[in-house]
């Protein structure tokens, strides 16, 4: 009897559980439903395949981001060569250009000299050529007996604005060429501005010759007593100096031209050519 109550028991018992096990489960939220075991496992290996695609075409762009970087720093740095090269090339042809305007300048700011000079020498010579033919004049008439009232300049002296010039050939002292001239009616010539300067130069030529300037006895004087301090002086860079050292003995107490036209003092006993000056008005 027991026993049989405890089979019956036990049938209700599973039964109960039966039941129990029809009845449904209750409905579970996705998230843990996503989140469950294979649910999970396949949801990861898609982010994972999504993630690495994801990273593959960052890859690719980032590399042909690359390229595109390298060609375009290729092509900033070939515009930047070739630029400069043409910028190199313009300022070389620049540069030329500018030696070429230059050298015209100069070559033109020549001519104008040189026509310049050309101008006032032929200027010079016809004003000379004038004074030679009045001269020329003037000494026909005296030998033909028939002269003027005016006076002219004697056989092989050079008229120049109102003066007579002679021109010495060989070499004297300075002491013997101003005797010379006083024998001749005249004096070494005293240079009293620029034109007559360039006039005696003409002449004499790049020699060294006397002119009648002196300190011998004190100051510098004229031989003809013109005012020296305010007159015309055409000296070389440091002189007059007075130069006690060429060993002839004494100082330089004399003035002469030199080679270049301009004034030197030296010993008087220097053999030099001289140059001799006297008015119109003396000779006639």
């Amino acid at each position: 009897m027991t026993k049989e109550y405890q089979d019956l028991q036990h049938l209700d018992n599973e039964e109960n559980d039966h039941q129990l096990r029809k009845v449904p489960s209750p409905p579970q939220p996705l998230l843990l439903r996503l989140c469950s075991g294979p649910r999970l496992l396949l949801l990861s290996m898609s982010l994972s395949i999504l993630l690495l695609v994801v990273i593959c075409v960052i890859g690719v762009q980032n590399s042909k981001l690359k390229e595109e970087m390298h060609a375009l720093r290729e092509m900033v740095s070939n515009f930047t060569q070739t630029t400069e090269v043409k910028v190199k090339d313009l300022n070389i042809q620049g540069e030329s250009v500018g030696r070429k305007m230059k050298s015209l300048e100069s070559q033109v700011e020549k001519q104008q000299h040189d026509l310049k000079e050309d101008h006032v020498s032929l200027l010079f010579h016809v004003k000379q050529f004038l004074f030679d033919l009045r001269g020329l004049s003037c000494q026909m008439a005296v030998l033909q007996g028939n002269a003027s009232e005016k006076a002219c300049c004697p056989v092989n002296w050079v008229e120049y604005e109102g003066s007579c010039y002679w021109f010495s050939r060989s070499g004297k002292p300075w002491p013997e060429a101003n005797n010379y001239c006083q024998l001749e009616n005249a004096h070494l010539v005293v240079v009293s501005s620029m034109e007559e300067q360039k006039f005696v130069q003409h002449h004499t030529g790049p020699v060294n010759t006397w002119i009648g300037l002196t300190d011998q006895n004190g100051p510098w004087r004229w031989v003809d007593g013109s005012d020296y301090e305010k007159g015309f002086k055409n000296w070389r860079p440091d002189q007059p100096d007075d130069w006690h050292g060429h060993g002839l003995g004494g100082g330089e107490d004399c003035a002469h031209f030199t080679d270049d036209g301009r004034w030197n003092d030296d010993f008087c006993q220097r053999p030099y050519r001289w140059v001799c000056e006297t008015g119109l008005e003396r000779t006639s």
